[in-house]
């Protein structure tokens, strides 16, 4: 998907926190840029993810049963997912939990509470990358052929 496209079709973007509260401000903070989808729990983010793949995931790091950690490297492991980024918004601020965030495939992380300007130019920034990444591959592909 070009930037264009995605400023046209506008990028989905899949929202998981546990807490309703937590995904109305970013609901809020993003979705005259974006299209926004919600889950409550990492199975929920799992299973809306192979439905309908967003371009980017915000993932909550502590959630009940399936925490954010788990969720992300499940998602990793799904070749059909694996490139989705995957950003971490979480309390967490001692290098130990960062390195955990990183450790699980996380792309990029931001601490709550959230920063609506730094939020915005991770998730640019996440989104640019995908799309750079799309049209090396695609470059590739006319290469070899």
């Amino acid at each position: 998907m070009s930037i264009a496209q995605l400023s046209a079709e506008k990028a989905k973007i899949l929202v998981v926190d546990d807490q309703p509260v937590n995904i109305q401000i970013i609901h809020q903070m993003l979705n005259a840029d974006y299209q926004i989808f919600m889950a409550t729990s990492g199975a929920q983010a799992i299973s809306l993810c192979q439905s309908n793949p967003p371009d980017l995931i915000l993932l909550d790091v502590l959630m009940p049963e399936l925490d954010g950690l788990e969720t992300c490297r499940l998602l990793k492991q799904k070749a059909e997912l694996a490139d989705i980024p995957v950003i971490f918004v979480t309390g967490m601020q001692n290098p130990e939990e960062e390195a955990l965030c990183w450790g699980a495939g996380g792309d990029d992380f931001v601490l709550k509470p959230v920063n609506a300007v730094t939020l915005k130019h991770r998730i640019k920034t996440q989104l640019k990358l995908v799309h750079q990444a799309r049209l090396v591959q695609q470059l590739e592909a006319k290469k070899t052929v």
